[in-house]
């Protein structure tokens, strides 16, 4: 595949290369870009909000040739709805600035561990390329359902708190909010109740999909399901209220999208974790970092993990949290005493239900209908267009796994009506 795709000129390969160099400690050696060649970066979509490419760039320098591996993230070429759709909620715009001013600054605070991918080069709030964390042995642990070992759980939760972390070190240091040091980057993209909002119509969609399923499924029955169903739209639209910043306790930098897929791991030749990136921050917010955990343990740990393993894994954030603070010279209890995390842990349980009950009947699916939906445009246009309700409902019929991880989700949230 050409790399004239991209639209990338000679001076952006080697800015590039050249902050490739910089990270690696080497950015006085001359070199010369020999070839470039652009990949699919799997065989398979790693996502639903981009295109994803490796950028192949081979280099002569020191009378050797070496290949170097780069990540690209760009708007969709042939799907226009798709295109228009990420353009309305700022995706790239969003998820560029994260990455470059927010993140950047973060990341110089916990240097011992990787959080995110490093930007080369951003064009035109609608290409990316990042360091391609594969290179540096970072992958995606696929398992069904999308749901992890406790060892995965605690790696992710580690970046997690040092990702809070370092947020309110970056606060202290400063003397500011992230809001006020980096104007309008944080603002809410992913729930927006503006009438005109694509993403305003996806949770209309999504309370359609529910509603639906609980209709279908004799799980429910009688007077218990009739209160379900009277009480399912204003539940799921509680996630407008959590996903402000929160008045009661001090909010920090969230990635907000913590489904498995956007979790990438470094494993020990045993295959256990030793390390944990996240990916796609285009859906960040400012809020309490219970938000974050929460979503994390409701999409990737089953209800048997969380009841058997929930306050060892608080308490394993909690130690890194503090962990973290004190090797910046900042005093945990001032920033968020045990007692206060523990209470925001609880409150933001339910924001954690309803994010991941929303999103789960997309990025749960089977791989046959996720397939189905990659092969329509219409099914990818947004979030959760109309044709992707009745594909999600046709597997929740078809497939047992699915429908009894929905279900499990369904029964927790439930029991807030």
């Amino acid at each position: 595949m050409d790399t004239k795709r991209l639209n990338l000129s000679d001076s952006d390969l080697r800015q590039i290369v050249n902050d490739h160099f910089t990270t690696c400690d080497s950015a006085d050696q001359a070199y010369r870009i020999v070839q470039t060649a652009l990949e699919p970066f799997s065989p398979c979509p790693e996502g639903f909000l981009a295109d994803h490419y490796a950028l192949k760039v081979t280099i002569e320098r020191n009378g050797q040739t070496e290949l170097l591996s780069f990540f690209v993230k760009c708007l969709p070429t042939e799907n226009p709805v798709l295109r228009s759709y990420l353009e309305e909620i700022g995706s790239f715009r969003k998820e560029s600035s994260v990455l470059q001013r927010i993140v950047e600054s973060i990341q110089r605070h916990c240097p011992w561990r990787t959080v995110a991918p490093r930007v080369h080069l951003a064009v035109e709030e609608q290409l990316l390329v990042m360091n391609n964390l594969k290179s540096d042995g970072y992958s995606v642990v696929k398992r069904e359902g999308g749901l992890l070992e406790v060892v995965f759980v605690q790696q992710a939760l580690e970046t997690l708190a040092n990702l809070h972390a370092c947020s309110f070190v970056l606060e202290q240091k400063q003397g500011k909010r992230l809001p006020e040091l980096f104007p309008a980057v944080l603002n809410e993209n992913a729930w927006v109740q503006t009438s005109t909002s694509t993403r305003a119509k996806d949770v209309a969609n999504v309370i359609k999909l529910y509603t639906e399923l609980v209709k279908i499924c004799d799980h429910w029955h009688g007077p218990r399901k009739h209160t379900i169903l009277e009480r399912l739209a204003p539940l799921i639209r509680k996630i407008y209220t959590y996903v402000e910043p929160s008045h009661e306790f001090r909010n920090c930098l969230n990635h907000g999208d913590l489904w498995c897929n956007n979790i990438m791991f470094k494993c020990d030749g045993q295959g256990q974790p030793i390390g944990c990136a996240l990916v796609d921050y285009q859906l960040s917010r400012y809020v309490p970092p219970a938000y974050d955990i929460n979503l994390l343990l409701y999409l990737t740990t089953s209800c048997q993990l969380r009841d058997e393993n929930l306050t060892a894994l608080l308490d394993h954030y909690y130690k890194c949290f503090v962990d973290t603070l004190e090797r910046n010279q900042v005093n945990a209890s001032e920033i968020y005493p045990r007692e206060t995390f523990l209470r925001c842990c609880e409150h933001y349980r339910l924001a954690g239900l309803i994010h991941s009950t929303i999103i789960s009947g997309e990025v749960t699916l089977p791989s046959k209908f996720l397939e189905e939906i990659f092969g329509d445009l219409q099914s990818t246009a947004s979030f959760m267009p109309d044709t992707k309700v009745w594909i999600c409902v046709k597997a929740f019929q078809a497939d047992e796994r699915y429908r009894k991880h929905l279900i499990e989700l369904l029964d927790e949230l439930f029991a807030y009506v």
